[in-house]
């Protein structure tokens, strides 16, 4: 397996892979996720960011995974600690390759890509009912920080 930054010839390909985790995630929460196709637009914006990556994990010219990875930091306000941390905006491994190490490879990846850009920590959101993102995370040294809460008016 390889582990690489994506580039325009990954397009296609990446777009399926962000769509079945579209579908994946309306179905597990669909009051908040709908079905909606990967524009390439919006993938081509992530490839031209300074401060942004897909990082794809392949075999034999195969996408089994990929990470949308951001460079960020802190909000400029008094009450926060200021630093900057790479915000995983997405980690998937195609449906039929999960339990093989592919995510783990990619977390490896994406703390290479943090450390050499200097921003000491990960975030990323999980949908709370997400047993097996949940345990991935935490085997990983992902913590609960922040809880987001939401109610109807």
């Amino acid at each position: 397996m390889n582990i690489r930054t994506a580039t325009e010839k990954d397009i296609s390909s990446m777009r399926w892979l962000l769509d079945e985790q579209n579908v994946f995630h309306s179905k597990l929460l669909p009051a908040f996720f709908r079905v909606s196709p990967t524009e390439e637009s919006r993938v081509r914006k992530v490839l031209e960011e300074a401060d942004a990556d897909f990082l794809i994990a392949e075999e034999e010219g195969e996408l089994l995974g990929l990470a949308e990875i951001h460079l960020k930091a802190t909000k400029d306000l008094p009450i926060l600690v200021q630093k900057a941390y790479v915000y995983i905006q997405e980690l998937i491994v195609a449906e039929g390759r999960r339990g093989r190490g592919i995510g783990t490879e990619l977390m490896e990846a994406i703390r290479t890509w943090a450390r050499e850009r200097g921003a000491p920590s990960l975030r990323t959101s999980v949908v709370p009912s997400n047993d097996r993102a949940r345990a991935f995370y935490a085997r990983h040294g992902f913590v609960d920080t922040m809880v987001s809460v939401e109610a109807d008016v």
